[in-house]
């Protein structure tokens, strides 16, 4: 509501039907229709406009407060009396809250109200006049951007860019109000007022009539579509809108001048060449007998919010899939166990035999080759160690030119373009070598007839709240692209749109895992049949430092065994295969199918130097369990895990009081030697 006295023209301009109460009539029932409500006040802090909205979201009661010259004090007598402000001396609070209005300075807050609803308070003065104030509802964007801060840092900075580009807006348009100093006084009696109020909302209202015609417009229709409100003033739509926006909307037009309110979403390619996804609304006007005399238009940018709710739903279907490869990669390790190991045991005692160990050995590595499939499971899943260390991504990828080059071929026109300081990445470098490969790779296959492919690497500097720098690793291609649906599944582990024996589907799906891994993001930028570009942010690491991995063991080399284990697991033919393969290292081996039946034996009087003992087991007793057991009743047996799952290394390492030595499954007879034989001798260096 706007006080039309405000508006108070000549005899000969206080009919009803004048322009500026006409126009003022549409402003009130389009700023009726808008998400946001508003208020203004005068130098004497009493009510001059509002609108419905306001209400609603502050919920005072219309019929008490909704009058023109409604004291601001007594507002605030209202929400202290119903606990708005919390506890304090009423008459304090409300003088406290009273004498700030008072300066007249521009302020943006956000409230939470009892009932859970966050509101977001812009207020403005206006020299001369008074003081206009937006509140906006907010609470689904800050429950949204709560849940997606963790999964999404580049969020976070789009977030910021977006804040900060709001402030600047806002800091224009305090200077446009600022030079306009000299028309305030008139803008309460004037059109200029209604169109400063219409303007500052960052929403695009219009209005059409019965005839297809503009009678209204505001000043964001020039940033949608490049023709400034008195352009629009009086034109059809057909000419303002352009024929592609006609075809998308003209069935919304036509519902809405047949008394329908209708929405809309469609994709808009604004004057300065960005795109958007805008979401429309019309709203019929209706006369007091019901005749549509036109329709209100408003329309937002959603472009954020969709990009939001996708990146959402994206990380949610990731996790789902990289949780179920996880739980795949636990079973499949113990049957690899079993196949792997005793296949070698088998080989070992058939290894004078030619025939029979050149048949072993293809199935043999066909096991090796199905333990590195399940590692790549595990890497899209982010369960597989790491291992890394501190690397130069700028020398690292130099040193590929000439690897990718060749593998690629002369048909393929190879660029990098890196930056010239050195940029540390702490990361595996030979995973990050395969990454790259694989990317290369699949841009190769994208361009079947030859191309171009740049390979770039920038420093970002870190901005905002994130304070650290990222290395953007980016490889484009000129090949066939790819459709919207192939590239929202790329990642995903075993899909892939190549011919049978071209390609596993694996390729993408260890480099996204690879790259969440080593705390970083992936993304893919494509165009259907217009080249593909593949983007990989990692946190620039600070310090120097260094890991090295354990030089492999000779079998020969390690001394026979004498001592006795125990060995715990559920699995009978893992439990057959481990037993075996320890007593042909000349141990004396015990075994129990669980962590029960392994309390029962360590009870006995025989001597037990070592429980080797499955994480993952059946009943109240589990691994670890069963190694705090061991531990308290014979303080000088050692305890080596064993599991098919990754996680349970970490948790292995971080048990209190009991750190322990892990052995991942699957593995062979001199895995299994190397890890029995350490834990036995780092338990006698102990003692000595």
């Amino acid at each position: 509501m706007i006080d039309k006295r405000a508006l108070r023209q000549p005899a000969t301009s206080d009919r009803a039907d004048s322009p500026v109460a006409e126009k003022l009539g549409y402003l009130e029932a389009a700023l009726n229709h808008l998400d946001d409500g508003f208020t203004m006040y005068d130098l004497e802090l009493k009510l001059v406009a509002w609108n419905d909205r306001f209400f609603e979201l502050v919920d005072f009661p219309a019929a008490e407060f909704a009058h023109v010259g409604k004291p601001f004090a007594d507002f605030i007598r209202y929400n202290v009396e119903r606990g708005e402000y919390g506890p304090g001396d009423p008459e304090r609070l409300i003088e406290e809250r009273i004498m700030l209005a008072r300066k007249f300075e521009s302020h943006c807050m956000e409230r939470r109200r009892p009932n859970g609803a966050i509101l977001e308070i812009r207020g403005n003065p206006i020299p001369g006049i008074g003081f206009v104030t937006v509140y906006k509802d907010i609470t689904e964007r800050r429950l949204a951007e709560e849940a997606l801060a963790a999964a999404n840092e580049d969020l976070e900075r789009r977030v910021t860019e977006r804040t900060r580009a709001l402030t600047s807006v806002n800091e224009r348009l305090v200077k446009e109000i600022e030079q306009r100093k000299s028309t305030l006084k008139a803008l309460k009696e004037s059109e200029d007022w209604i169109r400063l109020i219409a303007d500052g909302v960052p929403v695009l209202i219009g209005y059409v009539d019965s005839d297809q015609r503009y009678r209204f417009a505001n000043r964001q229709f020039e940033t949608w579509i490049g023709l400034s409100p008195e352009q629009i003033q009086g034109r059809h739509v057909d000419d303002v809108l352009g024929p592609n926006i006609n075809r998308t909307l003209k069935e919304q037009m036509t519902q809405a001048l047949a008394g329908n309110t209708v929405s809309n979403e469609f994709r808009l390619r604004l004057p300065n060449g960005k795109h958007i996804q805008a979401k429309s609304n019309f709203i019929p006007h209706f006369a007091p007998s019901r005749e549509v005399m036109g329709y209100f238009i408003l329309a937002q940018d959603v472009t954020e919010q969709r990009q939001v709710e996708s990146a959402l739903r994206q990380s949610d279907k990731m996790k789902a899939v990289g949780q179920l490869t996880g739980g795949l990669a636990h079973d499949f390790n113990n049957l690899l166990t079993i196949i792997v190991g005793n296949l070698n045991l088998l080989r070992e005692q058939l290894d004078q035999d030619e025939h029979i160990v050149s048949q072993i050995d293809p199935a043999l590595d066909a096991g090796r080759r199905g333990a590195e499939l399940v590692k790549h499971l595990l890497a899209f899943s982010r369960k597989h160690p790491l291992r890394p260390e501190v690397v130069d991504i700028s020398i690292l990828m130099s040193k590929m030119n000439d690897l990718l080059k060749r593998t690629l071929g002369s048909e393929i026109d190879v660029h990098m373009n890196l930056c010239k300081t050195g940029c540390l990445v702490l990361t595996n470098p030979n995973q990050m070598e395969s990454a790259l490969l694989n990317l290369a790779l699949n841009a190769r296959d994208a361009m079947p007839e030859g191309g171009r492919l740049t390979i770039g690497l920038d420093l970002e500097e870190g901005t905002g709240s994130r304070a650290s720098d990222t290395a953007v690793i980016s490889i484009t291609d000129t090949g066939t692209g790819m459709p919207a649906d192939v590239a929202e599944r790329a990642f995903e582990p075993f899909f892939t749109t190549k011919p049978p024996g071209r390609g596993s589907g694996m390729g993408l799906a260890m480099v996204y895992g690879f790259v969440h891994q080593t705390d970083g993001t992936i993304s893919i930028e494509h165009t259907n049949r217009a080249g593909t570009r593949i983007t990989m942010r990692l946190p620039v690491h600070s310090a120097e430092a260094s890991t090295t991995d354990a030089a492999p063991h000779d079998l020969s080399a390690i001394p026979p065994g004498h001592e006795t284990i125990l060995v715990v697991e559920d699995d009978p033919d893992v439990r057959t295969y481990t037993v075996s393969a320890l007593q042909s290292l000349h141990y004396e081996v015990l075994e129990a199918a669980g962590g029960s039946e392994a309390v029962a034996i360590l009870g006995r009087d025989k001597a037990i130097d070592l429980v080797l003992t499955d994480v993952v087991m059946p009943g109240s007793c589990n691994g670890f369990e069963l190694a705090r057991t061991a531990t308290e009743l014979r303080p000088d047996t050692k305890v080596l895990l064993m599991s098919g799952y990754p996680d349970d290394a970490e948790n292995s390492a971080q048990t209190p009081n009991l750190p322990l030595p892990f052995l991942a499954k699957p593995f062979e007879k001199r895995d299994l030697a190397v890890a029995v034989r350490n834990t036995l001798d780092a338990a006698r260096l102990q003692q000595d």
